[in-house]
Order: structure tokens, then sequence, then C-alpha cells
């Protein structure tokens, strides 16, 4: 197995959390090979070359969402089972297939874990595997990685805290527009839209629950649309997502389908397992079984 580090996740965590991981490996005599980069460039070539050397390895990633999502694309399609041993800011992939956050937990995964087959979403030719996320919820996330405050958050141990200032900060300054969703060939168009959110899991954001009924494996994608609604009602809305409760509000629309082209009267920035992918108009398709995952042994 090849244990990919991100020595600058969480800003230090990576490394961190490795050489705790390191140091069991080496008690239990465990076989392994480790890559320890800065550069999503390096780990990418040392992934491809294990790979080509062990077509039916583990890649283990310590770090967060955005190296797992840089490496998805020579994952899919392959005998190679992803393992996760979370050190970023959100850690999303974790929560969605219910992994471990504690490094030793998720290391006993790796080793003693089993394979699950699960679906990713593909935008414009590029993969993702937990959620895209269009409008506020987007612009969140640039916000927040143009912050100081996620490094602190982070160092704290608090990275979800990041996302709540950095919504607190957007909200300010948003504007929603109106946008055409087309699923599965029928368009639905809708008057000032907050976000729309494609996902994969039930939640992104470092735990916000946008499609709670949402399932990684099962050859659909779930779309939460926030629209026709103003500032002080999108304020409401904010602690209904931690539990799932807004998709019984009138102002939110849940729709399901495995293609979905969705356009902005304001162009949009686009985030995929929070890294940015783009910008609207975008057209996102579920692929099906594309990728191994180490998950918990079933119960």
């Amino acid at each position: 197995m090849l244990f990919v580090v991100n020595r600058n996740a969480g800003h230090g965590k990576g490394i961190r959390v490795w050489r705790e991981i390191e140091a069991r490996l080496q008690r239990f005599g465990t076989s392994y090979t480790a890559c320890v980069t800065a550069t999503s460039e390096e780990a990418e070539m040392r992934v491809r070359m294990h790979i080509d050397r062990h077509p039916r390895t583990s890649v283990i990633v310590i770090g967060g969402d955005g190296t797992i999502h840089r490496l998805l694309p020579l994952l899919i399609g392959t005998e190679v089972a992803l393992g996760v041993i979370p050190a970023g800011s959100g850690n999303d992939t974790a929560r969605g297939f219910h992994l471990p956050t504690e490094p030793l937990s998720a290391l006993n995964i790796i080793l003693h874990g089993r394979r699950r087959i699960v679906d990713l979403i593909q935008l414009n030719g590029e993969w993702t595997l937990t959620a895209l996320a269009t409008g506020f919820d987007a612009d969140v996330a640039e916000t927040v990685n143009r912050s100081c405050y996620k490094r602190w958050c982070n160092r704290l141990g608090l990275g979800s805290a990041a996302y709540l200032i950095g919504a607190a900060e957007t909200l300010s300054r948003f504007k929603p527009a109106d946008a055409n969703v087309r699923v599965n060939g029928i368009e639905r168009r809708y008057k000032d839209v907050w976000l729309t959110a494609i996902a994969n899991v039930p939640s992104y954001g470092g735990g916000i629950r946008i499609c709670p009924q949402a399932m990684p494996d099962d050859g659909e994608l779930d779309i939460c649309i926030v629209h026709g609604c103003n500032r002080r009602t999108l304020l409401r809305l904010f602690p209904t997502v931690l539990t799932g409760k807004h998709v019984e509000l009138p102002y939110v629309t849940m729709l399901r389908g495995q293609e979905v082209h969705i356009e902005s009267s304001i162009p949009r920035i686009t985030y995929g397992d929070g890294e940015r992918s783009g910008m609207t108009p975008l057209q996102a398709v579920i692929a099906p079984g594309r990728l191994q995952l180490l998950v918990p042994p079933k119960e």
C-alpha cells in the first residue's frame, strides 16, 4: 500500500498525523510505501508510478478533500482502493462515508476494512467524489480559502468554524440570481436562487447535511436548490441544514436524477470536493461504480 501524505494539509496536520501513523505501522511490522509531498504534481507522479507497478494496490491519502480530489483521475476504473485518513479542514469525504476522523481508528479501517464500489460525479470532464456547489455555498468556499482565519481555525481543530465565519462574511454581499435547472431533460426555472448543490453524499462544507437522502452508490445525483427567499429567511435556514430539516421548507426544492444542467443569469463559481472547478453553465452527470473505497467492515 502507498501512503500519500500532504504535509501542508490542515496547515501542518498532515505531517503530524503521518508521524503517528508511521509509528503504528512500524510497530505492527506492516509493509508500506510512503510519499510525503507538498505539491499535488509530485503526489500524482508518485501515485501513477505506484499503480503501474501494483495495479491492485491501495492508495491511502493522509490529507484533505482537495488531495483526494486531485488523485481521482488516477484511480477511476482501476482495481486500486482509496483509503482516507483525514487531515484537512472540512473532511467531507470521511464524514460522507462514515470514516473515523481519529487517525489510528482510520488506520484500522485501512488495515481491516472492506472495499466498497461507489459513484462519482463528472463535471465537464473532471471528477468529484462528494458534492458540487454553485452559488452562495461556493462563494463561501472561495471566501474561506482566501481568508487568514482558515489557518487559525485549523490550528485550533475548528475547521468547520471557518465555514461559519465565511458564511457570515459572504451573506452581506451575495446577490441571488435566476437560474434554469434541467434534470434528466426536464427544465425548471427558479427565481432568486441562492445556491444549487449537487451531492453524492449527504453532507458537505464541514458537516452541512445539504442532501440528507443522498447515497454514494445508487446511481443518482441529489440536488438541493434554495430559491425565492430574502437574507433574513436564509439566516433561519442555517440551523436547519445541520440536521437536514431544511428539505421541508417551501423555499427549498429537492430533485434527483442522473444528469443536471445549470444556467444562471449571473455567472457563478462552482466548487467540487472543496476545490474550484469552473463557472456556470455546468453539466454534471453521475458515473456509477467508478471508484473503490476502503470503508468499515459490515456489522
